[in-house]
């Protein structure tokens, strides 16, 4: 089995560093929240902890540096502990610390981590991770994988999680999860022949999230205009569990935060719009979240309660909506409404 060594550390993209670290934390127990990069305000991951109903926080920063990290960054991050109001924060470097930093960190408690450290501490809990990621490229660095990558072409560090058929419509595919991207494969056969095709493929930026019910899931991707692809297979659980195992990779960007189905309407809230789709998945209804000047309930007790959502407009127009649970949804909405 490969073993992680500083060079794999040297030759990792700094996002995809950020992912790794947030992948071991999360092994050893945190729960763990990478930072949007436009928002990190220094920050790169937040990661937390519950002990007999006491939470511990933490900020972690991430140096994929080749040089070392000297006492000019430790002094950046030296008052981070007391604006965040976290019980510490922790610098980790794919290089090392200069004596100077080391001394300027044991002043204001903050915890380091270089590159030998965190070396031994991947291997201890992620040593399949590094496995995982020995990819073979071409020239070009790329390659057309054959045999079970069906075709698929993998770029430099990517590699396959899972690979399932599922059903889109009427018409069998193969899903392919790569770190990376999401492939669906149109299976067609014959009396002969049985071959497949790269029909789809999604990046995991655009990837938006999903939305799960008994059978089916249905995921959402798109920047501007939406498009869902609602998928049933056997193995629907696993397919959950790895697209959920791989939120801190699409998080940063737009990404759903819930979702409800009213027969064969589908309403969703993503961290910067409110989207009303019909069975065709057209939006006939997209509002901002900035926009949202507004929420309340209507109904219950013998009706079935409503969701009233006013937008800011020349008009100031309400509309109401039909959703599971529309007080969390008046709760998120809200919660939404004061962070765009």
């Amino acid at each position: 089995m490969a073993k992680w060594t500083v060079e794999h550390l040297l030759e990792t993209d700094p996002q995809d560093f950020e992912v790794l670290l947030s992948k071991l934390f999360s092994k050893m127990g945190y729960h763990t929240e990478l930072t949007q990069y436009s928002r990190d305000k220094g920050i790169d991951l937040v990661i937390r902890i519950e002990n007999f109903g006491l939470i511990h926080t933490w900020n972690v920063q991430a140096k994929r540096y080749t040089d070392p990290v000297g006492v000019k960054d430790i002094r950046e991050y030296s008052s981070i502990r007391y604006r965040d109001h976290v019980d510490g924060v922790i610098i980790v470097t794919s290089s090392s610390f200069t004596k100077e930093a080391i001394q300027e960190a044991a002043q204001h408690n903050l915890k380091l981590i270089d590159g030998y450290l965190l070396v031994e501490m991947l291997n201890y809990y992620l040593p399949d991770e590094c496995s995982n990621s020995d990819i073979q490229y071409g020239n070009d660095k790329s390659e057309k994988q054959e045999g079970n990558n069906g075709g698929a072409i993998l770029k430099r560090g990517e590699q396959i999680l899972a690979s399932e058929t599922v059903m889109l419509g009427n018409e069998k595919f193969t899903l392919k999860i790569t770190n990376k991207n999401i492939f669906l494969q149109r299976i067609s056969s014959g009396l002969f022949s049985k071959r497949s095709d790269i029909e789809e493929r999604i990046e995991l930026k655009d990837f938006i999230g999903m939305h799960c019910e008994s059978g089916r899931i249905t995921l959402v991707t798109g920047k501007k205009k939406l498009k869902l692809y609602p998928l049933s297979s056997r193995k629907l659980q696993a397919i959950k569990e790895i697209l959920e195992s791989m939120r801190p990779e699409y998080v940063r960007g737009e990404h759903l935060i819930l979702s409800s189905r009213n027969g064969a309407n589908l309403t969703l809230l993503t961290n910067k719009r409110l989207i009303f789709l019909d069975t065709a998945g057209t939006a006939e209804l997209e509002i901002p979240n900035k926009k949202i000047v507004g929420v309340e309930l209507k109904g219950g007790f013998l009706k079935k309660e409503q969701l009233i959502v006013s937008e800011d407009s020349s008009n100031m127009k309400k509309h109401f909506l039909l959703v599971e649970n529309p007080a969390e949804w008046k709760e998120m909405i809200e919660q939404c409404v004061r962070t765009a």
